[in-house]
């Protein structure tokens, strides 16, 4: 395939330099091209190419850079092989849009495969360019363009909404830059395109290690960094491909464990507009990611802490018992208390996952230089009370058996290296959960009955309300007794904590059910069916910042992430 150097104006596409060897750039050249210079330096980090182009002009211009391919190979995007011509995009550029039509791919890169072999072409992630990384495949051309820039408009995707071209501005002192890597190496299918191109990521843009585990965990959420296109920080993190250029709270406190200090701090910075959010445990969060950055040297915002506290302290004494009652979004019927969002919970209901989380928020509250009285010792003594003498359930009106029950415990643990659920309480509910048909052969039900069953929609509302999202759920799918990864290692990590045999073990099988389906982790497997739903989902990543971290506390080995890495390097 011949690879050249593209340079888009409104007006006209040229070409800078055709039939370039990119896997063997020279480290410097300058192209000139009507009034354009072009200014290319390669170097070398292992067998990956690190490549620049940086435009400018004697007077002021618009436009967006190109790597071009053609010729013979299949031409992969990181969504899978196109039959047709595509033009993939990593965000609508409305960051207020929760749904949107758009072809997307979570990773701007391209692979070109002929005999065995790929040529990859990744793009650095959408945040440098204004978020407008494109990738353009022509099939019956045998073209693909990798840009930093848009065109507009979606080809052969009618329902599509509308996209406008975007350039980017230059002229006398202002430049544009577009940098990308490229490498060849063996690959042939989706699974090892997508395994190499993780591996790129880490080695050129991460920590540079060997792990794949590590690579798939940093590089899916290196590459949901975007420009915070609201100003109140640089970058701020998306979900995933799935979801607007909108950085979430609940996720963002999860992805940013894989990143380094300064990336956290600006995504921290991203949730400090002109009131933090005050719903479900929002506030309880903030605490404990606040805390987690005060522990790293980096700023943080008073006034928001002092928000987030004082809420914290009056969603606990709404009641003197020690409970967390937080905000619902819809308090009429108790929707969008916690993560769980569609689950309807009566407001005088004491909830464990949020109790949870309190217990840990109130610690890190104390730390943070807040009086808290006596409330940590009662909202201890309120989780302890949920016990049923069987197992601790979703909540005390709600009498099922759910494995968010320890999420605040591992919070609890990563900051302050102790657990706080009673051994025998965790062990029973453990036990009853894993030894049972609350367990499938593509995970744990989030939720189940009492022996373990799929529940009945009722059971998910709250005096016959059932929130309507859960029409549309087919039984195994979603919060309908769907398998939420996040959350299920989570419960096997305290399992391990808490020194239960078989967890490890467990926590591994649950990784392969995930990877086994596409070489990814996914929000949640359907229970049923056993599909992987929203590949690359961003908060997946804490799994392998946690166990990080218990490794380094010498309380694990490296057995999960050797088996984790032998898996994948298998496909």
């Amino acid at each position: 395939m011949q690879y050249s150097y593209i340079l888009h104006t409104p007006e006209k596409t040229l070409t800078s330099v055709c039939d370039v060897d990119v896997l063997h750039a020279a480290p410097c050249a300058d192209y000139e091209t009507e009034g354009f210079t072009c200014h290319v330096t390669s170097r070398d980090k292992g067998i990956y190419k690190i490549i620049e182009m940086t435009v400018s002009a004697k007077t002021d211009a618009a436009v967006y850079l190109s790597v071009k391919g053609e010729g013979e190979g299949e031409i992969y995007s990181f969504a899978g092989l196109p039959r047709d011509e595509r033009l993939y995009r990593q965000s609508p550029h409305n960051p207020d849009r929760y749904h949107f039509k758009m072809e997307r791919s979570a990773v701007p890169m391209v692979a070109v495969v002929k005999d065995g072999e790929a040529d990859f072409f990744i793009s650095d992630n959408p945040s440098y360019f204004d978020n407008a990384t494109t990738q353009h495949i022509l099939p019956a051309e045998h073209t693909f363009y990798l840009s930093s820039g848009d065109k507009g408009g979606q080809p052969n995707n009618p329902e599509s909404d509308p996209f406008a071209p975007i350039f980017h501005k230059i002229g006398g002192e202002k430049t544009h830059t577009f940098r990308f890597i490229t490498f060849r190496t063996k690959a042939d299918n989706l699974k090892n395109i997508r395994k190499e191109a993780f591996r790129a990521i880490e080695k050129v843009w991460g920590n540079g290690e060997d792990s794949l585990y590590r690579s798939i965990s940093f590089a899916s959420n290196y590459m949901h960094l975007r420009k915070n296109e609201k100003g109140i920080s640089d970058k701020w993190v998306v979900a995933g491909i799935e979801y607007a250029n909108t950085q979430y709270f609940r996720d963002s406190f999860y992805q940013t464990m894989i990143f380094d200090d300064e990336t956290q701090a600006q995504c921290f910075l991203a949730l400090n507009g002109k009131q933090i959010s005050i719903e479900a445990e929002n506030p309880m969060i903030y605490l404990i990611w606040t805390y987690r950055i005060f522990k790293s040297g980096k700023p943080i915002y008073r006034d928001k802490a002092d928000m987030a506290f004082r809420e914290v302290i009056r969603c606990m004494d709404k009641k003197p018992d020690g409970g967390m009652y937080p905000n619902c979004r819809v308090e009429e019927h108790g929707a969008f208390r916690n993560w769980f969002d569609i689950c309807c919970y009566a407001l005088d209901d004491v909830d464990a996952y949020t109790q949870g989380v309190c217990i840990c928020a109130l610690e890190a509250a104390k730390r943070l230089g807040y009086d808290i009285g006596d409330r940590k010792e009662r909202a201890l003594a309120r989780y302890h009370s949920l016990f049923n003498g069987e197992f601790i359930p979703l909540s005390e009106q709600k009498q099922y058996l759910a494995v968010d029950i320890s999420v605040g415990e591992v919070l609890y643990y990563m900051l302050f290296d102790e657990l706080f659920i009673d051994n025998e309480q965790f062990e029973k509910t453990y036990r009853k959960i894993v030894d049972g048909p609350s367990r499938t052969k593509y995970g744990i039900k989030i939720v189940s009955a009492t022996d373990g069953s799929y529940l009945p929609l009722e059971a998910y509302g709250l005096d016959g309300y059932v929130h309507p999202g859960f029409n549309t759920i087919d039984v195994g799918r979603y919060a309908n007794g769907g398998s939420y990864h996040i959350y299920e290692m989570l419960f096997h990590i305290a399992a391990y904590l808490h020194g239960i045999p078989d967890a490890e073990d467990n926590l591994i099988n649950r990784l392969m059910i995930d990877l086994d389906y596409d070489g990814a982790t996914h929000e949640y497997m359907h229970t049923i069916r056993g599909t992987g739903v929203k590949a690359n989902q961003g908060w997946n990543a804490a799994i392998h910042a946690i166990w990080a971290e218990i490794m380094r506390r010498g309380r694990a080995t490296s057995r999960f992430f050797d088996a984790a890495d032998a898996k994948l390097e298998s496909f």
